[in-house]
């Protein structure tokens, strides 16, 4: 599981609580999915090759907490920093740029940032869980204007596809005279309405806010291309299963691979519940709440996808301690070839993040001091 997915929806998820078929699966024909801390045989490697933060000195380069590192055009890195509540932009060196935001409700401050995204000109878009909103900056980091009206919450995981278009994830909650319901919809939105244009996935379930045990039951991760290709797979512990989506909202393909349940070690666990439970607190969940969170004891098949700079469909999995992934042709759904991050038995909870310019990572449970990684391919 990706604790970074998890901290983004808990935020929005918490804030909520408070107020078709795809085609016959496309089978890979490589050996099925591995498990445990052994990294496994990997055609193509990415490696750790330099760091952005210090502990101590210059307040520009001492990060507080790291939620989302991306790349942006013109090779700079863009870091949204949730305790800081601003966006700083480094070069690839890790020299500080500019940085915008700030804490505060007025235009151009967060009141609590969730997610950070890039637009193809280069500009910022970011989720503002707590205003509901999504805040835009130009290419020039100043800012334009927002996009609010969102119910219960904006989208709080973005891919836009063009500067005014983009692909995101919304947590839903509804209440009737059936219950409580939430879940999850990723769909297509433009700049200009809160109403999606066209939706991929959507699938709620019934909630009780008394035991937040099952609020990761039905969590989707997603990606998209930038020709507009959107990918969906439901966080799942027994399949492993990836829908593809035409543009249009029409089904493409279904990849689907043999998978064996993995339980989680007890160091897992423990270290899944502080974070969330961590993590709840700091959204402002009651404490009934908060002790009532409890970890999946097994490992999701997949925890991750994303569109990497070769324009590829790269599967980040789950079963695996140190980050995994499993690459396929993004039109077809054909397996092309295993990858996987270099790393120390100390770097093994390292999140990577991707994005058509480049590749990063970050650890959000070190007892280090904060930092981002930047990473790069070896030949």
């Amino acid at each position: 599981m990706k604790l970074l997915l998890l901290n983004a929806l808990f935020l929005a998820l918490l804030l909520s609580a408070a107020c078709g078929t795809a085609d016959q699966p496309v089978q890979a024909t490589e050996s099925e999915t591995g498990t445990g801390s052994t990294i496994p045989e990997a055609d193509l490697w990415l490696a750790i090759s330099d760091s952005i933060g210090i502990e101590l000195g210059d307040s520009n380069l001492v990060l507080g907490m790291p939620a989302v590192a991306a790349w942006m055009p013109e090779n700079r890195l863009a870091v949204m920093d949730m305790q800081k509540y601003r966006i700083s932009v480094f070069t690839p060196e890790g020299d500080f740029i500019t940085s915008i935001g700030r804490q505060g409700s007025g235009p151009g401050e967060f009141l609590l940032p969730s997610w950070l995204s890039v637009t193809p000109s280069g500009g910022l878009a970011v989720c503002d869980a707590m205003a509901g909103e999504l805040d835009f900056f130009s290419p020039s980091m100043e800012y334009t204007g927002s996009l609010s009206g969102f119910f219960p919450s904006p989208p709080v995981i973005t891919v836009f596809l063009e500067d005014t278009v983009f692909v995101g994830m919304k947590p839903e909650f509804e209440q009737n005279d059936d219950g409580m319901f939430m879940g999850y919809t990723v769909a297509l939105w433009n700049t200009t309405s809160p109403e999606p244009v066209v939706t991929y996935h959507r699938e709620l379930a019934p909630f009780d806010p008394s035991d937040m045990s099952g609020i990761t039951s039905n969590m989707v991760v997603f990606a998209a291309s930038p020709e507009g290709l959107v990918y969906t797979s439901v966080f799942s512990t027994e399949e492993y299963s990836v829908n593809g989506w035409n543009p249009d909202g029409t089904p493409m393909f279904t990849i689907g691979e043999p998978f064996t349940r993995v339980p989680k070690t007890e160091e897992d666990i423990d270290t899944e519940r502080q974070f969330v439970r961590d993590r709840m607190r700091q959204g402002g969940a009651p404490d009934f709440m908060v002790e009532t969170y409890e970890p999946e004891p097994f490992r999701y098949a997949i925890a991750s996808l994303g569109i990497a700079p070769d324009g590829n469909l790269w599967v980040g999995l789950g079963t695996y301690n140190h980050p995994v992934f499993r690459v396929y042709d993004p039109r077809t759904g054909e397996y092309l070839f295993t990858a996987a991050l270099e790393v120390t038995e100390e770097e093994r909870d390292l999140t990577v993040q991707m994005n058509q310019w480049g590749f990063t990572a970050i650890d959000q449970i070190s007892g280090d001091w904060p930092r981002v990684y930047v990473l790069e391919e070896l030949n």
